[in-house]
């Protein structure tokens, strides 16, 4: 049976706690990350794309979040941003993936986000070379966000089937997402300043009907409270 986990991305912001905010006034910042697995079966790891992941970040997920929870690392930027998927770039993806291990084993691992920068045009020579060295198994998933338009071609998506690899649905003011089969599994961002009740059943009816496991992550770091509509997602695809 398909999971439809819906999260957002990050949750230790303290800007949402407070009264009538996300996380209880009193609460401790310890205790954010725990509070916010009572309410989501998943997160985002954007703080991973500037800080690498450790050992101790898949241990305190372990002990802190029930055992269907599911982390989304998002890949270090010097893999996506410096390196940009050149060769030199794998030893670093193992890195990554190395500290995430004990979080793998526990079946808690979401598919690895590799957000490419804007400037990024297409290459599909280097991005089936990375392709090709990255580990595929059942329990390391991968979900690739093209920011540049370049690569908005029917060739990227073939590709990206051949090895099994979501395309990010990635929803924004300037562009409406499109959802692309290119894998068994469905990763969606949804990135507008606004989402009225209309916008989100449209969501969820897509969700609905895809019959694949999907994660979707709701923010835009302009709105104040997205678990707003994160949580009405919830209501509307339960």
């Amino acid at each position: 049976m398909a999971n439809i986990r819906i999260g957002l991305s990050g949750y230790a912001y303290p800007e949402w706690q407070g009264e009538g905010l996300f996380y209880p006034p009193k609460l401790a910042k310890s205790k954010f990350l725990g509070y916010y697995a009572t309410r989501y079966a998943t997160v985002e790891g954007v703080g991973m794309f500037t800080r690498m992941p450790s050992e101790s970040t898949a241990e305190r997920m372990i002990k802190e979040c029930p055992g269907h929870f599911h982390l989304s690392p998002k890949m270090h930027q010097s893999v996506t941003h410096f390196k940009r998927l050149k060769p030199e770039s794998i030893e670093i993806v193992e890195s990554f993936l190395q500290a995430l291990t004990k979080l793998e084993t526990a079946g808690m691992m979401g598919p690895v986000l590799v957000q490419l920068p804007p400037n990024f045009k297409r290459d599909l020579d280097r991005l089936k070379d990375f392709l090709v060295a990255i580990p595929h198994r059942s329990s390391v998933k991968w979900a690739f966000e093209f920011r540049h338009p370049s690569w908005q071609d029917t060739d990227t998506e073939e590709l990206l089937r051949e090895f099994g690899a979501a395309r990010v649905a990635d929803d924004t003011d300037e562009a409406d997402a499109v959802v692309r089969d290119t894998a068994d599994n469905v990763y969606v961002r949804l990135r507008k300043t606004d989402y009225d009740d209309v916008q989100l059943r449209d969501w969820a009816g897509i969700l609905r009907t895809l019959n694949k496991d999907c994660h979707v992550y709701v923010r835009h770091t302009d709105v104040e409270a997205p678990w707003r509509w994160a949580d009405r997602l919830l209501e509307l695809t339960a």
